[in-house]
């Protein structure tokens, strides 16, 4: 008995024991679900209260936003209602996305806008054209990405409204054509002023020259002097126009550069002797040193002249009395050209002006000095196109030091020196003569020149020595050559009718017959582009308008006798 009652008693306990740890895993259940159903009513609501604050974003967004199913418009936000010039929501809802959407960018002659949209794939910043409800239509940009609303796959789409901005673009493209047309003009105009400067010029400087030597001997002294007066006034205008031209030219870019070795010494030296008679009339001692004569520059010739002669030139024009020197010297591997004066020099407080464009330290009607103020401009944007640099000393009453450095290309004594013959040459193997010919008379040149005054004024001068034929014309000329037997050819750039002298210089050296023909190019085009497009081209020389008649039949005879060495 007393174990049946043992045994009960276990039983029992057993059972409160299981129906206890029953009820405790039934409490924790029945907590860990209120728990999570707590936790699951808390993100919902957090769910809710941040899909509020999404719509709210849309709705406020400044971005007009539609989302649409199967292109049909089921929201729109209040930019997107102004966009489409509604009055409201209901005007576009469940209204075809397509209605608007006319037209894209890319493929004007097609709306791909539905065959976009239907695909899976994202659209960013696909440009359009979208017609409001006023029939007004305009440019927009498109995004468009993949969302799910009201459990539903949706395109959820941004419109911009690119009007202005597109409108802001075509002004800019129309004022960038009309600015690089207005460019155009300008190089043309400038082209044109030098070409209808020049060739006038020419002809004046040209024939008061040859009344002169003509006359010899036989001129009153004030005849002298008018004929004088003609040269000065010639020159000066033309370096007037040369540097507004060259300056200009600079500034829009255009301006070129063909570097070539020069033996520096012995240019500086040229370029010192032609400005002797200057000094001496203003009665300047002007003076050359040169503790450097091998050295040689890589540069280009036409910005190096010109670079020193405007400093020799003002040198001489600002000094009353003493003299004008100018020294070559060597640091390290720079050269160095050094022009000093004991003119009436620079005060301090112009000295940091002193190479500005259109900049004189004296102005107004009673300024000693002539002149625009670009000469010392133009002289430092020369010296820095071909890698130097200028520097200025100066005390006022005491006179001015300009020193030009350039990195020099060579400074060991070269194997030879070559006489130099002309402004611009390119070397050109000695034309073979025929020896069937029998030729002994006068050698034949082809001039070709559209200018008439021009035409006579350089048959006045040559015809005594060679057998000129004029053309006026591209096709005139090529009738000669194939007519005659032509031993040089002088080539203005400028012709009557569709072909210039650049191209007919093309067509000549393209001819096996004519490849070893010397050709001089002659013209009033006077830019360094010209230059160098002559020379491209296949002209032996280039002379621009004017020049001096003695150099250019130097030139001649060295391209007819075949002494064709150059510097």
């Amino acid at each position: 008995m007393t174990e049946l009652n043992s045994i009960w008693l276990v039983i029992v306990l057993g059972t409160v024991v299981l129906l206890s740890l029953a009820v405790g895993i039934i409490a924790i259940i029945i907590f860990q679900q209120r728990k999570m159903f707590a936790m699951q009513q808390k993100n919902l609501e957090q769910l809710a209260e941040s899909e509020k604050r999404y719509r709210r974003l849309v709705k406020l967004s400044p971005l007009p936003m539609v989302v649409a199913i199967a292109e049909r418009i089921v929201y729109v936000n209040d930019a997107g209602i102004k966009l489409f010039s509604a009055s409201g929501e209901d005007e576009v809802y469940q209204r075809s996305l397509y209605e608007y959407l006319t037209t894209d960018f890319e493929h004007p002659e097609q709306n791909r806008f539905p065959a976009m949209l239907e695909r899976e794939e994202e659209l960013y910043n696909v440009k359009g054209q979208l017609e409001k409800l006023d029939g007004q239509i305009i440019d927009i940009e498109l995004t468009a990405i993949n969302i799910s609303f009201d459990e539903q796959e949706a395109k959820h789409i941004v419109l911009r409204d690119i009007t202005q901005e597109e409108r802001h673009k075509a002004e800019l493209i129309a004022a960038k054509e009309r600015a690089e047309q207005s460019d155009k003009l300008k190089d043309a105009f400038i082209a044109n002023i030098s070409h209808e400067i020049r060739t006038p010029l020419h002809i004046i400087i040209g024939y008061s020259n040859l009344i002169t030597n003509e006359l010899v001997g036989n001129l009153y002294p004030e005849m002298e002097s008018y004929f004088q007066a003609i040269r000065r006034g010639s020159q000066r205008l033309m370096r007037t126009v040369e540097h507004i031209l060259n300056i200009s030219s600079i500034q829009v870019g255009t301006f070129s550069v063909r570097p070539e070795e020069i033996r520096v010494s012995d240019r500086v030296a040229e370029l010192v002797h032609e400005m002797t008679s200057l000094a001496k009339k203003k009665g300047l001692e002007l003076t050359f040193t040169s503790e450097c004569p091998a050295a040689i520059l890589y540069a280009d010739r036409y910005c190096i002249d010109q670079a020193v002669s405007n400093v020799i030139d003002n040198a001489i024009k600002f000094t009353k009395k003493g003299e004008v020197s100018t020294r070559v010297y060597c640091v390290d591997r720079r050269v160095c050209i050094e022009i000093r004066d004991t003119g009436i020099g620079i005060s301090p407080e112009y000295l940091p002006k002193v190479f500005s464009v259109f900049s004189q330290e004296a102005s107004g009607y009673t300024r000693p000095f002539d002149g625009l103020g670009l000469g010392l401009s133009l002289t430092k944007k020369y010296v820095e196109l071909n890698r130097g640099s200028i520097t200025v000393k100066s005390r006022k009453g005491k006179g001015t030091t300009f020193t030009l450095q350039f990195l020099a290309d060579k400074v060991e004594e070269p194997a030879y020196q070559e006489e130099v013959l002309t402004p611009a040459y390119v070397p050109l193997e000695p034309l073979e003569k025929e020896e069937e010919s029998g030729f002994t008379g006068l050698q034949n040149v082809l001039f070709v020149e559209d200018d008439e005054e021009t035409q006579e004024y350089m048959a006045s001068l040559l015809s005594r020595e060679y057998n000129l034929r004029i053309a006026a014309t591209a096709g005139a000329a090529w009738e000669i050559l194939e007519d005659t037997r032509i031993d040089l050819v002088l080539m203005d750039l400028s012709l009557q009718g569709d072909e210039d002298g650049i191209s007919l210089t093309r067509r000549i050296r393209k001819d096996d017959r004519f490849s070893k023909l010397p050709i001089i190019a002659v013209t009033a085009h006077a830019f360094p582009k010209d230059r160098i497009q002559s020379l491209e081209a296949g002209c032996n020389a280039y002379f621009s308008k004017p020049f001096q008649i003695e150099e250019l039949k130097r030139s001649m005879e060295s391209f007819l006798t075949g002494d064709t060495r150059s510097s």
